[in-house]
């Protein structure tokens, strides 16, 4: 029986748990994307993303990924855990971005030399929203996020958790300026680095035409949100990697602060400007 959309996504993102240089741990979202895809050489350059500030300081970095059977199939209630001690994420060109990349061809070369089949469906470039789809969007769309809040999981499963919200800006405009956009949705540490889809499975509307079939648009990447202060203050701050004392702890507004996934592409370019390492690469 061939996959949903929705069950497609949870094979995307990979939780990602860190131990910082200060001794602390903490948790974040990451989720693999294909990027520099050709056809012509079915090759591609896989990469996990995710914020950066849930992967800087970090020096031990684990990814868990379901296995597979021999046929390809998922095995869900069986996992692989790697363990990452170098520091080749790779920072976003604007530094001001909080997203960071981490090639895996190497990695994923490597577990095949060891008869290791990990599953995971890799997003694509194609699926990031262009202009025209997003001046075509309403104020308000139903969007759904993919990640792991607290760390939390289907650890039996080995599969995150979905949860829906709505856009609380409109996707054609830069919240505050800045090619980001707000999403009602309830928000809390882990969640960082979580991929946001509109995702409508059967039919969808696109302005007052309804349309048939299913749709599938990759608008962007949460890494914050607005909250209080215990002592009344507002701020907009980065989620935390780890779940705060109750004294120090901000009082989320169930709004989070997402970064367009189009600023994704300038990794794309990034590699494309460079001469593409044979460990960069990878056979799709």
């Amino acid at each position: 029986m061939e996959m949903s959309l929705s069950e497609k996504l949870t094979y995307s993102t990979v939780l990602i748990r860190c131990k910082y240089a200060d001794g602390t741990i903490g948790s974040g979202t990451g989720f693999i994307i294909n990027l520099c895809q050709n056809d012509e050489t079915r090759t591609c350059v896989p990469v996990i993303i995710t914020n950066n500030h849930v992967v800087e300081n970090s020096i031990e970095t684990q990814f868990e990924f379901c296995l597979q059977d021999e046929e390809g199939n998922p095995i869900d209630n069986k996992s692989f855990s790697i363990t990452y001690r170098d520091n080749a994420w790779i920072q976003h060109p604007d530094k001001a971005i909080d997203l960071r990349c981490l090639p895996v061809a190497n990695v994923l070369r490597e577990l095949e030399k060891r008869h290791v089949k990990v599953f995971y469906i890799p997003l694509e470039v194609s699926l990031i929203a262009k202009t025209e789809q997003l001046e075509s969007l309403s104020a308000m769309e139903d969007v759904i996020m993919i990640g792991y809040p607290t760390g939390l999981s289907d650890k039996y499963n080995h599969k995150p958790i979905i949860r829906k919200g709505i856009t609380a800006t409109h996707l054609k405009k830069n919240y505050q300026g800045k090619k980001e956009f707000l999403v009602d949705i309830a928000c809390f540490p882990g969640s960082s680095g979580s991929p946001i889809f509109i995702l409508n499975e059967g039919t969808y509307h696109i302005g007052n035409d309804l349309y048939a079939g299913s749709r599938i648009v990759f608008v962007g990447v949460l890494y914050g949100g607005p909250q209080y202060s215990a002592a009344g203050d507002f701020v907009l701050m980065n989620l935390p990697n780890m779940p705060q004392p109750r004294s120090l702890t901000q009082i989320p507004m169930n709004l989070g602060v997402a970064i367009k996934a189009e600023l994704i592409l300038a990794f794309e370019e990034k590699f494309s400007n460079h001469k593409l390492e044979n460990e960069e690469q990878f056979n799709g």
